[in-house]
């Protein structure tokens, strides 16, 4: 909120304002004398006499006057002519004044107005200083400049390089600071400060070896705190983490709050798997109440990971009363399956007044996973208003929901409602398609995906999504155009580069090309059974057995074994490889799973 300037500030703008335009006396002692003398006494009438009330005195009238007369506190007053500039004295009182105007109505363009009339005055260093301190605090990119011209008037002030140097890595222009401090260095080489600054910004630049090159160089006299743990970032930054350990340790001994050093070696301890070491740094910071959020965050993790759930509760109980760390810690019990803790936190946030949706959702689906009551899931979605946010993810969850428990024909009823309420959303066209095709209702499922496809051209989700129904509806020509277009439009559309990849070495041609697309797949994706089953079969094709058996057998270890095709895969090739007993064992594998083909496997598994 803008405040006006104070009564005192305004007497003094005056007063600078009357000595600059030059208002002096005529004779200083002729003055001094008429104010010393008595007033002359004035003749009072009768206030009986004049019948009026005796209060009416304060009202009697005063002689008239010429309009032009000049009042009477002017007369000993001259003026000397208006100068043309402001003196120093009232340029600084000017500048001044402009600036804690500025400051105080909160007004960065008014500072940065003020700014050349500081430079002009010769303020002193403290006014660029707190001008520029406040404007860091605001996170404000105007420090910049307004520090920039601090530099002009006060190029060698030490605070002031700095400061300037911190604005330049605070706004993502560290290389700027270190040209700043390296500058400064040239004229001043002995100013540690300096030495220490520009070791910083090298470390935020990611010149971690020159950072630590200049640090080392420091006396053991001239080392602080802060040198060691700025030493320490410079060798993490090398990754050289275990080196850096014992500096930070050095820090902490020395400054036993310095906070960031703390949460630095805490860090390393949890990367390092000492997960007590970590957690009781971790306390520390809790108690010098540091990033109370992300501390306390920390500390539920590492006792989840120390499978001590209710210490992770109890760090809960302890942390900061908001939404966003009751909800995240609510995630890492899920993912760390501690499913009734996580619910009842959860239901104590949907207890409160106004609960986010995503409350809701999470409940839904943790209900439904965990104990397989649709109803009561399904409940728990009902409490999100189809008019606020959160509807829409709320209905495709509901969708889900159905589909999962077998009631195909109300998701799929459910899909089109939504189809309906949310024509701009692609992931409703998605869930449609995907339950239509698993319900093998694949011309209906094309209908849907061409319409989606030329909705949302640039979705290559969508068009995976008609190819795929395409090669399942036995349209595989189109199905192959269609892909190649997805990788026309996405280079690195691993799924399209798998289907484009394996089609041609299923019709045995440019096999080249074929073992190009299926290796950039896997480097894409890397260790998904399905790309190097196509990986290993594009060898088979090309004549490369070994590297062909290699990788099938790298597809079974990653697979879950439930894959029909893989194993008819492995038969054929160890087979061709002389694995007789390799291959027994996959094609009886093969006829376990039941595969539409199971005739066919069972005849070559005859012949062997």
């Amino acid at each position: 909120m803008k405040r006006n300037i104070s009564s005192h500030i305004l007497l003094a703008f005056m007063m600078a304002a009357m000595l600059a335009l030059g208002y002096g006396c005529k004779n200083e002692a002729a003055v001094e004398e008429k104010a010393q003398a008595p007033a002359p006494e004035q003749s009072k009438p009768d206030a009986q006499e004049s019948g009026v009330e005796p209060h009416a005195e304060a009202v009697t009238q005063v002689p008239e006057q010429p309009v032009d007369a000049e009042p009477a506190i002017f007369r000993d007053i001259v003026t000397r002519p208006m100068e043309k500039e402001l003196g120093r004295d009232a340029l600084e009182t000017y500048a001044y004044l402009l600036f804690i105007q500025a400051i105080l109505d909160e007004d960065e363009a008014a500072i940065l107005e003020a700014a050349p009339h500081l430079e002009k005055s010769g303020a002193p260093a403290g006014v660029w200083l707190d001008g520029g301190v406040w404007l860091m605090s605001r996170k404000s990119p105007n420090s910049i400049v307004f520090l920039e011209q601090a530099l002009k008037a006060l190029p060698d002030d030490l605070s002031m390089n700095l400061l300037y140097a911190e604005a330049l890595g605070e706004h993502g222009m560290a290389d700027r600071g270190v040209d700043v401090m390296r500058g400064y260095l040239k004229r001043h080489p002995e100013a540690l400060d300096a030495r220490l600054e520009l070791a910083l910004l090298l470390v935020k630049a990611q010149q971690f070896e020159e950072a630590q090159k200049i640090l080392s160089a420091i006396s053991p006299k001239q080392r602080t705190s802060l040198v060691d743990y700025y030493q320490a970032r410079a060798l993490i930054g090398m990754d050289k983490k275990q080196d850096a350990i014992p500096y930070l340790r050095k820090a902490i001994r020395e400054m036993p709050d310095f906070v960031d050093a703390m949460a630095e070696l805490a860090f390393l301890y949890e990367q390092q798997g000492n997960l007590r070491e970590a957690r009781s740094i971790y306390e520390k910071l809790q108690k010098l109440h540091f990033s109370p959020q992300e501390v306390g965050l920390r500390l539920i993790n590492l006792s989840l990971k120390l499978k001590q759930p209710e210490q992770a509760l109890k760090y809960l109980k302890q942390g900061p009363d908001t939404l966003t760390f009751k909800l995240t810690a609510a995630n890492m019990l899920l993912e760390s399956r501690h499913y009734l803790q996580a619910e009842s936190i959860l239901k104590g946030i949907a207890g409160q007044h106004n609960a986010p949706p995503e409350v809701y959702l999470l409940l839904a689906d943790l209900v439904y996973e965990q104990r397989h009551n649709l109803n009561m899931a399904l409940s728990w979605l009902d409490r999100i208003p189809a008019d606020k946010p959160g509807a829409e993810r709320a209905m495709l969850l509901r969708i889900q929901l159905l589909a999962e428990a077998g009631k195909m024909e109300q998701a799929l009823t459910t899909a089109e409602t939504a189809a309906t309420e949310y024509p701009a959303l692609p992931e409703v066209a998605e869930l449609r398609i995907r339950l239509l095709a698993r319900e093998k209702k694949f011309a209906d499922a094309l209908v849907v995906a061409r319409k989606a496809v030329e909705q949302w051209p640039d979705n290559t989700g969508l068009e995976f999504l008609l190819g795929s129904v395409l090669d399942e509806n036995g349209e595989k020509k189109e199905a192959l155009q269609v892909m190649e277009d997805i990788i026309r439009k996405q280079p690195d559309h691993y799924q399209a580069l798998n289907y484009v990849g394996f089609t041609l070495a299923e019709e045995n041609r440019d096999l080249q090309r074929a073992l190009e697309l299926l290796q950039k797949a896997d480097a894409l994706s890397p260790n998904q059974a399905y790309i190097v089953d196509s990986l290993a079969w594009a060898l088979f094709r090309a004549g490369q057995g070994d590297e062909a058996l290699r990788q099938i057998r790298r597809a079974i270890e990653l697979g879950d074994n439930q894959d029909a095709a893989i194993w008819e895969h492995y038969g054929d090739i160890a087979v061709r490889q002389g694995k007789k007993d390799e291959a027994r064992r996959a094609y009886r594998r093969a006829i376990e799973l039941k595969p539409a083909n199971v005739g066919n496997i069972r005849e070559r598994l005859s012949r062997l």
